[in-house]
């Protein structure tokens, strides 16, 4: 793992037990950001990204405070914020591992010939006979492919971000609606593939359909967003414009440590239906939706959806991908 503080003197570590590969944390005691988000936000996108992966050990509190030269308690605080979004768990009262995104909430696994038994049962309970499970699990198993896209997201504005994004790179028809309509009876998931953002898989499983197709989009890197705040040479007032407060939260936190003292940051929640006037700040990341909306010096297009999560959609539902993806 390395840590560094802030980005002027960085402190590197070795390698921890974190699946044995280096991971990279980035803190600034100088932000206005609270070091324990820069922390938690950072592991998440690690996590969101890729790079730590589902089992993976995080350091334990006491070595994660002395690499990133912080205090135990706002390390604690930390990852008790990603236990509770489900970002990560304890192991056997050890050390916190990265949760799968698709491992269920309830970790206790049955054998598959248990649960065959169980629905047989079950079956047999409510009068079906053998012809009839037998007939339904063949249907079942020759379901349709999916010929659309349904986006399941509870923040509205992130919501319509991706809906933006995806019917923009897709050759298929997109819908986005919250976790909520997933209780209709017109059933919206029904024919489609799934897809939601990581941290978000653990409570969708508990409610869609065992067959029911899902993908996590992966988040597109943050890398030349840092360099390029990096590279600035006199004092500067970044900014975060987005229609979406969750995309200004992650946002902010994994921006935050190329700030240093040097540089501000402020945030803008956009509204869609009109432009905004930004000629104040030498330099904004917005999110798609916003981009056309704002006038200013520099604007950086920070697109959501990576292209691997663009790839993996359009390899699930068989159709080629768009030139935008490519």
């Amino acid at each position: 793992m390395r840590c560094h503080k802030g980005s002027d003197s960085p402190l590197l570590g070795t390698p921890s037990a974190v699946g044995c590969m280096v991971m990279k944390i980035e803190i600034n005691k100088h932000s206005e950001v609270t070091i324990c988000d820069q922390l938690s936000e950072q592991i998440a996108f690690l996590i969101a990204t890729g790079k730590l992966k589902p089992g993976d050990q995080l350091p334990s509190v006491r070595e994660m405070a002395l690499r990133c030269r912080i205090h135990a308690n706002t390390v604690s605080d930390a990852y008790k914020s990603l236990v509770q979004r489900l970002w990560i768990k304890r192991h056997h009262g050890k050390r916190m591992v990265v949760r799968g995104p698709y491992e269920p909430l309830d970790s206790r696994r049955e054998d598959l010939d248990d649960l065959i038994d169980t629905m047989i049962r079950g079956a047999a309970k409510h009068g079906y006979t053998m012809r009839d499970v037998r007939k339904r699990v063949r249907e079942r198993l020759w379901v349709a492919p999916p010929d659309h896209v349904l986006v399941i997201e509870e923040d509205p504005g992130l919501r319509r971000l991706l809906h933006r994004e995806l019917s923009e790179l897709l050759s298929v028809p997109v819908a986005a609606v919250p976790p909520t309509d997933l209780s209709r009876s017109d059933k919206p998931h029904s024919g489609s593939l799934v897809v939601s953002l990581p941290g978000r898989a653990w409570n969708l499983l508990r409610v869609l359909p065992r067959d029911c197709p899902l993908v996590l989009l992966k988040p597109t890197p943050v890398d030349s967003e840092f360099q390029t705040i990096l590279k600035l040479k006199q004092p500067s007032i970044i900014g975060i414009a987005s229609m979406s407060s969750e995309f200004l939260r992650f946002a902010r936190g994994l921006l935050a440590p190329a700030l240093g003292k040097q540089h501000s940051l402020e945030e803008r929640l956009i509204d869609e239906n009109s432009t905004i006037d930004l000629h104040g700040l030498d330099l904004v990341f917005c999110d798609t939706i916003a981009l056309p909306l704002i006038k200013g010096r520099q604007a950086i297009h920070y697109r959501l959806v990576s292209d691997s999560a663009i790839r993996e959609i359009c390899e699930r539902l068989k159709v080629p991908g768009d030139d935008a993806a490519q």
